[in-house]
């Protein structure tokens, strides 16, 4: 009998003990294909560039092929793989059919034998690649399948089900992670406000490491370390001081703190990332000036628009694309005048991996890409709008799990004002 690594943790593929391999859950993948109504699912890579294709179908990452290569999923019955005669031996782990072609015309002519006329076919493709992360098929070979009469589809939302869904597991690990980096991040916000009692000088870099520390020291994993931002820095989204380069603070700065990690993974089932943004003021909340506490009322305000659209769609059944989330957010500061200082996407996937921070998911985006996905249930993204001035910037990120029917925020208690380090 197969045994199974967690089959909680990967949705289309599996580990066979026996041959010490991941195998691709065909049985998941075909059913998948049916409810969306399609008629197959059509994996094309050259030298790996599709990784979507290599994950889905259980190939290991270390593999690289030098010809082209197809296999044909179809919604019911035998998948078909099409491969060069120089390399007989592509594709060989994997069930079904084996075509192989020597010359451009022998795959051609397969690819017309496998395909079904006026079929509709999954390949990664995104219309005016209108979402890069799903644009990994080439524009002539999307031509050339339709030369076959078959019609292409994106399988943004299909391959959505086998990346970046969480299991159960996943999802109490992200869980935990967010407790253990608000703990850390209380902590530094009751030192920084001991240091500036007592006149000890600060700078972002160690505050920086500080926090750092401070995560580590909850259990808590970093890939790399957490970006602290004063004032004017706070309105680049991606600075990140160095141990040169860094400004003071001082009485009276605002405090941008972006911070994120994960817990280690177990044995059998990866962890997933928290991603947190939180603002503090180096004085009194009296002493905050009133155009920034005016700001920040209108990014939670935004923040806040965004998560009960997410809920309300998720409670009524209904589907929630990223871009649907990313308008209800946007439009709260557009109105408020300062939509042209809202320069980035609402929110980015959070990936079912340690390794990857910004999954391959849904974004929560109308502004740098048209993301039509859909946040799909057992899914995790980050809602961080900002105004990014040319005096300060200010941002407020929490993350969402996408459940059945609701959404739950994580980074609790939400930031609902901005904090002052001093009473």
């Amino acid at each position: 009998m197969e045994q199974l690594l967690s089959p909680r943790c990967y949705n289309s593929t599996y580990f066979d003990f026996k041959r010490g391999r991941m195998h691709m859950d065909l049985e998941r993948i075909q059913q998948a294909l049916r409810d969306a109504k399609l008629t197959g699912w059509l994996f094309y890579d050259f030298r790996k560039t599709n990784p979507i294709a290599y994950k889905i179908v259980g190939l290991p990452s270390t593999a690289f092929y030098s010809r082209r290569w197809f296999y044909y999923v179809p919604a019911q019955g035998t998948p078909t793989a099409v491969i060069s005669a120089v390399e007989p031996h592509v594709l060989s782990e994997l069930p079904g059919k084996r075509l192989i072609f020597q010359t451009w015309q022998d795959m051609h002519a397969h690819l017309r034998t496998i395909l079904p006329a006026n079929g509709r076919v999954a390949m990664e493709y995104s219309p005016h690649n209108a979402v890069p992360y799903v644009s990994k098929v080439d524009a002539g070979t999307v031509e050339l399948i339709r030369s076959f009469g078959v019609e292409v589809v994106s399988s943004g939302n299909l391959a959505q089900r086998f990346e970046v869904q969480l299991s159960q597991a996943q999802v109490e690990s992200h869980r935990e992670a967010g407790r253990r980096l608000i703990a850390a991040k209380d902590k530094l916000l009751a030192q920084l406000g001991e240091d500036l009692r007592n006149g000890v000088e600060l700078n972002e870099y160690s505050v920086q490491m500080r926090l750092r520390d401070l995560i580590v020291a909850q259990g808590i994993q970093l890939p790399d370390s957490p970006h602290v931002a004063v004032n004017a820095n706070a309105s680049n989204p991606h600075y990140e001081s160095n141990s040169h380069t860094h400004s003071p603070i001082r009485r009276g700065d605002l405090i941008l703190l972006d911070f994120w990690g994960y817990m280690p993974p177990s044995e059998d089932c990866d962890s997933v990332f928290a991603d947190y943004t939180w603002m503090a003021f180096a004085g009194t909340y009296d002493e905050i000036p009133g155009r920034q506490k005016e700001v920040f009322e209108i990014v939670r305000q935004a923040r806040d628009t965004g998560i009960a659209f997410a809920r309300q769609r998720a409670k009524a059944g209904k589907p929630i694309e990223g871009r649907e989330v990313d308008d209800a957010t946007r439009n709260v500061i557009n109105q408020a005048g300062y939509g042209r200082y809202f320069v980035h996407r609402t929110g980015h996937n959070i990936g079912n991996a340690s390794t990857a921070v910004h999954g391959n998911g849904a974004n929560v985006d109308n502004f740098e890409t048209q993301d039509e996905r859909n946040l799909l249930p057992n899914t995790c993204c980050s809602i961080e709008p900002g105004i990014y001035l040319p005096e300060f910037g200010i941002r407020s990120e929490v993350d969402l799990l996408v459940l059945e029917n609701d959404v739950e925020v994580t980074g609790v208690p939400i930031q609902q004002e901005i904090v002052a380090l001093l009473s």
